[in-house]
């Protein structure tokens, strides 16, 4: 499995890194809680642009993201675009969502772009290609909040996305007992070992607390911790989560 280096973050190596959610609706508060995370153990900031009140406004990321970059000093900026479908806060149509990610990818502001794999197989290629000519990662996506799929489907998945061209796959899934989150981490096991690209996995909510946990030991890169708000279900704050998966990795 390749690594992913993003400035001094290497994604598929040691313990897995922490992304903490920017989820300010305003501009000024955004750039006080990207200052903050600067004091916090968060290798990679996630700025979820869904929870911005005037995200869809023309223009919006020229305003923003260059000071969003310079207050997080080195650490990477991953901007996502969460659709509704997948748990985002703003309803947006195919065009307006594109429209916002290739913006961000051309920005020369931002490191990774979150893109979901459902936009369509000829959207994400075309995507993928673009970011790659502006030395952007990609982390292709899929949540699913209604239950955990069965293990075939996740690795499916998963390896749909390396064929697409993902740098890094990423699942979430919701489970309704604790065989699905084995099921989940069964999957994450598999696919480390079968894909040529990191992959992130979690299964949400209390129940599937421990797939955040146990990256290190089953295959996920990439775990999400909160500094302030948490952007979805089973988040635990970030400095408690350091401590956690410091404490595996010492002992592995």
């Amino acid at each position: 499995m390749k690594n992913v280096i993003i400035k001094q973050t290497v994604l598929g190596q040691g313990m897995p890194k922490i992304c903490a959610p920017l989820v300010e609706k305003d501009y000024k508060s955004l750039i006080h809680q990207a200052e903050s995370f600067t004091e916090q153990p968060v290798d990679v900031a996630e700025w979820r642009a869904d929870w911005f009140d005037s995200i869809l406004e023309p223009d919006i990321l020229d305003q923003v993201l260059p000071g969003l970059e310079s207050a997080l000093k080195d650490i990477p900026l991953l901007f996502t675009f969460r659709t509704q479908r997948e748990g985002g806060h703003v309803s947006a149509p195919l065009p307006a969502y594109r429209s916002l990610v290739e913006q961000a990818i051309r920005s020369g502001h931002v490191h990774l772009v979150d893109l979901e794999l459902l936009s369509g197989d000829d959207m994400v290629r075309e995507t993928v290609e673009l970011a790659h000519r502006h030395q952007v990662r990609v982390i292709l996506s899929n949540h699913d909040f209604a239950a955990t799929p069965k293990e075939d489907d996740i690795l499916r998945r998963l390896h749909h996305m390396e064929e697409l061209g993902a740098d890094i796959a990423k699942i979430a899934v919701m489970p309704r007992s604790a065989r699905d989150v084995l099921t989940l981490l069964s999957a994450t096991d598999k696919a480390s070992q079968s894909l040529s690209c990191p992959v992130i996995t979690m299964s949400m909510k209390g129940t599937g607390l421990i797939s955040r946990l146990s990256g290190e030991v089953f295959g996920s890169c990439l775990t999400f911790g909160s500094v302030k708000e948490a952007s979805a279900p089973g988040q635990i704050e970030a400095g408690k989560l350091k401590d956690i998966l410091t404490t595996i990795h010492e002992n592995l």
